[in-house]
């Protein structure tokens, strides 16, 4: 155990409003939507002992973890966008914290200073954001090489605080084909029309309209500025209209 405790790059990630969600489950649609959010969870990713990439996860919550080293920090933060890019398909939210701190991390037990600084970045109430704690970004500074990880970390423009970008791989898209290099016209038209339908379509309440507004604007803000891919506008727009707005 005691070689067990070390220094590790951490994330505790969790969906948001899956407590309200579980409150409806009498509802058969919304227990197919509980099911797939877990089952999401649970099959996004896997551990991997050859790099030392640990992952556990219970109920709507998972946490991932890897040494200190700077694939270890891209597992963590690459690992993270996967899982929101996955729930964000399927209409949920995100949200969480990074960090690096000591702590043990094993198939039995997992706890540590490091665990508590990413599971502090997780505020109830807050935005749909995974937040990214000063320790991470100090040791990311610290390298001779950020091997393009500074990338992955943009300033939320809400409370300018660090948070990690869950849709860079959407903003740096240019649409020219390459090998090994997806299309993603018709997953972004998808994604904007899902975002635009949770924000104007659904009839949320208030507070969570609210976490799905600070999505669409994130949404746009990525994408809007190269005009390639679907921004809400239009969808919006139509819901407006199908509403008498």
């Amino acid at each position: 155990m005691q070689g067990d405790y070390q220094r590790r790059f951490v994330a505790f990630l969790d969906i948001l409003g899956f407590s309200r969600l579980v409150q409806q489950a009498d509802d058969p649609e919304l227990r197919d939507s509980i099911v797939g959010a877990i089952e999401t969870m649970r099959e996004s990713l896997a551990p991997n002992e050859a790099s030392d990439f640990r992952v556990t996860q219970f109920s709507d919550c998972t946490v991932l973890s890897a040494a200190l080293s700077e694939y270890g920090c891209s597992l963590v933060m690459t690992g993270s966008i996967i899982l929101a890019t996955n729930l964000l398909n399927h209409g949920m939210l995100l949200r969480g914290g990074l960090a690096v701190g000591n702590m043990v991390h094993t198939d039995e037990v997992m706890f540590g200073p490091g665990f508590l600084v990413a599971h502090a970045q997780d505020k109830s109430g807050g935005t749909p954001k995974i937040a990214v704690d000063q320790s991470l970004v100090n040791e990311i500074a610290s390298w001779p090489n950020d091997f393009g990880l500074e990338t992955l970390i943009r300033t939320d423009p809400y409370d300018l605080s660090p948070m990690l970008h869950t849709l860079a791989e959407f903003e740096s898209y240019d649409a020219v084909p390459r090998v090994g290099h997806p299309v993603r016209d018709d997953d972004a038209a998808r994604l904007a029309e899902l975002i635009a339908n949770e924000c104007y379509g659904r009839g949320h309440p208030p507070a969570v309209t609210a976490k799905w507004i600070w999505m669409e604007r994130y949404w746009n803000d990525s994408v809007r500025p190269k005009g390639i891919l679907a921004t809400t506008d239009n969808v919006a727009v139509r819901l407006g209209r199908e509403r008498g707005d």
